[in-house]
């Protein structure tokens, strides 16, 4: 487990553009001033903000589906991004210190502002981050989640004029590293690099590529997107002081950082969502069995928030995986996810306002969401057993001969057929899996990538390796 071998210290600076992203109404904390409350800027501002992020995460997943991923990682595209970033909050901050700029047009400009450069920094960040597999995004987006949640904590104590200038040095760090390695070409090369063994595979359409997509990550994007909702829909301020969607995520951090060490016999992400989430849903379920205003009914209520900063952890590590394993771009898995959660946090601004939503401040209505994706996640888990099709997930003859043998024998014999038989990397990655008896859908899980995927590779290697079943490419393993 080599959590640290790609680790630089420059993708802490992502810390900086969590603790500033825009979509993401906790980071607002700063700006919530009076004028603001008064003017109707706000409204334009988030309604365009939300509105247009949708829109341009679209764009930008369908650009990314049909092999365009490169004109959104140019150095100049993000550089202007970037500037557009730094220009939609200084136009915001205006808009929060001077009357004349709380003017709905200034609203819809920095709206529109931040949208664009929203999606275009992460996306850049997302191709940044794909170098990280999935123990390691764990890692590390546990420590920047966690370190941002802070940074939030803090500005939401101080005062108006000490936050700005904090927020003045942090949104120019959000964007030097994209910048720098955008106009150094490295993005692009990293990407390409990564998705050079998927060109063999045969081109699909951007619906047919989503379908795909939503195979391998389905439970972290659903995760993304509740948590999108519940963050845009409840505000909850502990002892009148700390804000528990912000301190949810400082906790979910610590919860979430054991995970990455955990040394399993079992893919890491099946386990994450079959298992250890549920078990979580599950304790969240007896706590609100409790009477209202109980002992075990507040600490459920204040757990809820712990549990959703740590699918939001989880569900980011989930997606950085999905675009390390190059079967996607990353502009299509983060151009989407920027597009699910813009949207989701939108309809969770909009249930505020609604008559079932201001019962008891919410909190039933939002009760039945939370006690709905936990349904989904219970169900998800018993279900899956029985979506697999029992000949890819064990091998019926031969298996045994390969689990048999010592894990370093089978290895260095899969590492001298991949050489022999001239493999691709990841061809011989799922020759070592299978040559020690797994499955298909191990492999899957395993690599994060789609079961169909998994399938055209075993036939490429079926074809290299003179076999015809899975039965003779064990036998060829277990050869001296």
């Amino acid at each position: 487990m080599q959590i640290s071998k790609y680790f630089k210290p420059e993708a802490l600076m992502f810390a900086a553009f969590l603790a500033t992203l825009p979509i993401y109404s906790p980071n607002q904390l700063l700006f919530e001033t009076e004028l603001l409350q008064r003017a109707a800027y706000m409204p334009a501002f988030a309604n365009t903000l939300l509105g247009a992020s949708v829109v341009l995460g679209v764009a930008v997943a369908i650009v990314s589906a049909r092999g365009r991923l490169a004109v959104i990682l140019r150095g100049g595209v993000v550089l202007v991004a970037s500037v557009a970033y730094v220009a939609g909050y200084a136009l915001f901050a205006l808009a929060a210190g001077l009357e004349s700029f709380a003017q709905p047009i200034f609203g819809v400009t920095a709206g529109l502002l931040l949208a664009v450069s929203t999606v275009v920094l992460s996306v850049a960040w997302g191709a940044y981050l794909a170098q990280f597999n999935l123990r390691q995004a764990l890692l590390w987006l546990a420590v920047m989640v966690g370190v941002a949640a802070l940074v939030e904590l803090l500005l939401s104590s101080v005062t108006f004029a000490v936050g700005l200038i904090v927020f003045a040095v942090l949104v120019p760090l959000s964007c030097l590293v994209p910048c720098w390695l955008a106009w150094r070409g490295r993005l692009i090369a990293v990407r390409e690099a990564g998705e050079a063994e998927s060109r063999s595979a045969p081109t699909l359409g951007a619906m047919a590529q989503l379908r795909q997509m939503a195979q391998v990550v389905a439970m972290p994007f659903v995760g993304l997107m509740v948590f999108a909702f519940m963050m845009g829909a409840r505000k909850f301020v502990l002892f009148d002081v700390v804000h528990m969607e912000v301190l949810g995520c400082v906790l979910g951090a610590v919860v979430v950082l054991p995970i990455c060490l955990m040394r399993t016999r079992v893919p890491l992400m099946p386990l994450i969502y079959r298992v250890l989430v549920p078990l979580f849903a599950l304790l969240l379920i007896f706590l609100n069995c409790f009477p209202a205003s109980t002992g075990p009914m507040w600490f459920a209520a204040w757990m809820s928030y712990v549990f959703y900063g740590a699918v939001a952890i989880l569900a980011l590590a989930g997606l950085v995986a999905a675009a390390h394993a190059s079967e996607f771009s990353s502009g299509l898995i983060f151009g989407t996810a920027v597009a699910g959660f813009s949207g989701c946090s939108l309809l969770g601004v909009i249930a505020t306002q609604t008559a079932l939503f201001q019962i008891e401040g919410g909190g039933p209505a939002l009760l039945v969401v939370s006690t709905l994706y936990f349904v989904y996640l219970l169900a998800s888990a018993l279900l899956a057993p029985w979506k697999r099709d029992r000949g890819d997930i064990v091998l019926e003859e031969g298996a045994d001969a390969a689990k048999a043998a010592p894990v370093r024998d089978v290895a260095a014999r899969c590492e001298e057929l991949a050489d022999a038989c001239g493999l691709t990397p990841r061809e011989g990655e799922i020759l070592g899996y299978l040559g020690r008896g797994h499955g298909i859908a191990f492999v899957a899980d395993a690599l994060v990538i789609s079961e169909s995927t998994v399938r055209t590779h075993v036939k490429s290697i079926y074809k290299k390796l003179g076999v015809n079943s899975r039965e003779e490419l064990v036998s060829k393993v277990s050869e001296e």
